[in-house]
């Protein structure tokens, strides 16, 4: 497919299109795409330090400005995004395009073939028909961004308030934050309604909806639901940390056998776990795109930091917060679930699960509550260690 579209340019503009809103910024070298995006991020992370460090990161005036930045990052991030040109450059983009292309051609009309391809997954097939029968490939990716930033954009607003702003960007400088836009899009999307919806704690209609259309998205968000069903009513985090050090001891000891375990006990019907870990060695060997299979340090690493700030808000400064420790307990419970997946074939989407809800975990406590006298200043030495692992994987080792 990537050879197709070099030769051809983008035949997905032509064809069936009648109502074509979406553009391409195709001006912008595919080379330097990411990268704009990932220095960008940077110099806002910047921008954020300077104004904690100059103590006004929580004053009323700088939440009026920073949430006017806000809006406006959010509406350039979703157009930025969803207008990238159609490139292997960016993973499983050149694959989405190229199913759109296929029901553009051929079956766009066949709700039943869609629906039954999805295998349940009704709403992203929805908006694939909607697209390939009335659009083109850009309004398609716009939609999908506007889904995965705009939900969790406002999730975000949700949460913080006026304050949004600096958390939702705490969100975006996840290491992973611009590959679930262009490469793991039904899991971004699915996860931002997921995370929005854990939002409506009070609101168990909405809450319920929001998690039906997650689940509509992509079914792995099945297992966040299960995760903050049994968070909603084990909340002691204590029991979650220790399942979760269980989790990496019973891995070190028993290697890949666990996952192969999950994946044969019938629990989770759904192909794809299945083959992620069984033939996880075949995976790996067919595609240099595939992640690398074996026990992961960094990522554990990675997904240890959040546990650990936590862990000294709630039993060296006794924070309590209803939604906090909820969101924390999903986030330990979805990690640990990793964990004993962790030798399976894209071992970082199974990691994504929890890592979706880490920018907020990480963040939360200081935007909720003060602490200390110089907070600010805290936060100023805070977000740069969030940030550096990030920094190390996007802009150092690209």
């Amino acid at each position: 497919w990537a050879s197709i579209f070099k030769r051809t340019g983008n035949p997905l503009m032509s064809g069936r299109a009648r109502f074509c809103l979406g553009m391409c910024f195709d001006f912008i070298p595919i080379s330097s795409y990411t990268a704009l995006f990932n220095w960008t991020i940077l110099f806002l992370i910047l921008g954020a330090v300077y104004q904690a460090g100059t103590g006004g990161i929580f004053s009323a005036s700088t939440a009026r400005l920073d949430s006017l930045a806000g809006f406006l990052f959010v509406v350039a991030l979703i157009m930025y995004m969803g207008a990238r040109p159609v490139s292997a450059e960016f993973g499983d983009t050149i694959n989405y395009a190229a199913e759109f292309q296929t029901l553009q051609q051929g079956e766009a009309g066949n709700w039943k073939a869609q629906l039954t391809g999805m295998k349940g997954e009704w709403l992203f097939a929805v908006i694939l028909h909607a697209w390939a029968q009335h659009g083109n490939v850009h309004d398609y990716f716009l939609t999908c961004s506007a889904v995965y930033v705009g939900a969790l954009a406002l999730a975000s607003y949700r949460i913080f308030g006026a304050r949004w702003f600096i958390p939702f960007l705490i969100t975006c400088a996840m290491f992973t934050f611009w590959v679930y836009g262009v490469n793991g899009v039904r899991n971004g999307m699915a996860a931002s309604v997921m995370i929005l919806g854990l939002t409506f704690r009070s609101n168990l209609k909405m809450l319920l909806l929001c998690t039906v259309l997650a689940v509509s998205l992509h079914k792995s968000m099945m297992l966040l639901a299960a995760a903050g069903a049994c968070a909603w009513f084990i909340t002691d985090t204590r029991y979650y940390v220790a399942a979760w050090v269980g989790s990496i001891l019973a891995v070190i000891l028993a290697g890949p056998a666990i996952g192969e375990m999950i994946a044969s006990s019938g629990f989770f019907d759904d192909p794809r776990l299945t083959l992620y870990i069984n033939q996880a060695d075949e995976l790996k060997a067919s595609s240099a795109l595939f992640s690398s299979v074996g026990f992961r340090w960094d990522f554990l690493i990675y997904s240890a930091l959040p546990i650990v700030t936590s862990c000294y808000f709630l039993f060296r400064e006794e924070y309590r917060d209803v939604m906090y420790t909820w969101l924390l307990n999903i986030y330990i419970a979805a990690n640990a679930f990793w964990i004993l997946c962790m030798y399976a074939a894209f071992s970082n989407r199974f990691a994504q699960l929890s890592w979706f809800l880490m920018g907020f975990v990480f963040i939360y406590p200081f935007f909720k509550q003060r602490f200390w006298a110089d907070q600010e200043k805290k936060l100023a030495c805070f977000i740069p260690v969030v940030y550096a692992f990030t920094f190390y994987m996007n802009i150092y080792n690209a």
